[in-house]
Parts: structure tokens; C-alpha cells; sequence
């Protein structure tokens, strides 16, 4: 006669620890997820972007954000709410007209014209740089972006010109020149 006894079967621990790691993993990736969310919440740029500078603010200021990062001065021209100056764009040297508007300054458009460059070789940063995605006027190019517009054209017998236009920017542009004015 044979008697069989049972044992208590003992719990299979590489599955308690398969099972406690994944939670975790699982745990640790939505803590990511949700942190990685804030921070891009939190670090959205709400102007469009100029050499990864925002295009924003009082002239002043931007023009020594822009000298801290390499550009020079050459010239301000008051009388036309431009400031002049010289530096790299996508990797070109290129002159930087920067306009803003009179009463309250805030810079609204950047110009751009690069030296001794083809139109086919700047047009490859700038999709590098806004995307692939871009409309093709009988003008030249543009990118619509929600921060502003990003346009490049090549007007006949002239260097080629990138121009880009900060959204909030314009609209203070176009708020100086629509009030009416006091005599």
C-alpha cells in the first residue's frame, strides 16, 4: 500500500518576480510619460522660433539675446523700426533686418538674406529645419505654423530671402497701424 501525501505546494517565485518587475517597469513608464508631458506643456514656445530664439518682445531685449548668441549690430535704422545686423542663419552667413512695430516695439518680422548661397541649398536647411511639409507659391515657399509663418523667395535678379513673422507679434503690428491717430 502506498500513501500519498500532500505537500503544500510551494509558491513558483520567478513568476512573483516576473510578475513585481513588470509592475514596476510598468509604474516607472507612466511616471515618464506624465513627467515628459508637463515639461513639454511647460516648455512650448507660444512665439515662433529664430535660431532657436523666440521671436518675441521688446526690440532692445531681442537684440541682446540675439548679440549673446554670435550676431552683430551694424546698424539701427529708427526711422524705419529696423535694426541691422550680421550672423548665421542655417549654417549661412547672412544679413538680419529685424522689424518691430513703433509705439510699443515689440519685434514682429525677421528677414533674412543670405550671402552667396543657391536658392536649392537654403530651401534644404529650411525644410531640415520647419519640416518637409510646405506650401509652394508662384512667390516661393511657406510654412503656416501655429506660433507664425515662415516664408522664402527668391525675387527676381536677387539674393534669396527667408521672412519670419511671429502670430502675436503682427497682430500688435497691425493694432499700432489700425488705432486711429491724435492730431
Amino acid at each position: 500500500m502506498c500513501i500519498f501525501v500532500a505537500r503544500k505546494r510551494q509558491p513558483n517565485t520567478t513568476y512573483k518576480m516576473k510578475t513585481l518587475l513588470t509592475s514596476l517597469l510598468l509604474l516607472l513608464s507612466a511616471a515618464t510619460l506624465n513627467a515628459q508631458s508637463d515639461s513639454a506643456a511647460i516648455t512650448k514656445p507660444t512665439h515662433i522660433l529664430f535660431e532657436g530664439l523666440e521671436v518675441k518682445g521688446d526690440i532692445y531685449e531681442f537684440s541682446e539675446v540675439l548679440q549673446k548668441h554670435g550676431f552683430v549690430l551694424k546698424k539701427r535704422l529708427g526711422n524705419e523700426s529696423q535694426f541691422i545686423f550680421q550672423g548665421t542663419v542655417c549654417g549661412h552667413s547672412s544679413y538680419v533686418q529685424v522689424s518691430y512695430t513703433k509705439h510699443t516695439r515689440t519685434v514682429y518680422r525677421i528677414m533674412v538674406q543670405p550671402k552667396h548661397v543657391s536658392q536649392n541649398d537654403y530651401l534644404d536647411s529650411l525644410q531640415v529645419r520647419y519640416g518637409e511639409v510646405f506650401d509652394e507659391t508662384e512667390r516661393g515657399y511657406q510654412w503656416m505654423l501655429p506660433t507664425g509663418a515662415v516664408m522664402f523667395f527668391t525675387p527676381d535678379g536677387y539674393d534669396p530671402t527667408l521672412v519670419v513673422m511671429d502670430a502675436e507679434g503682427v497682430a500688435a503690428f497691425k493694432d499700432e497701424n489700425e488705432r486711429p491717430r491724435m492730431r
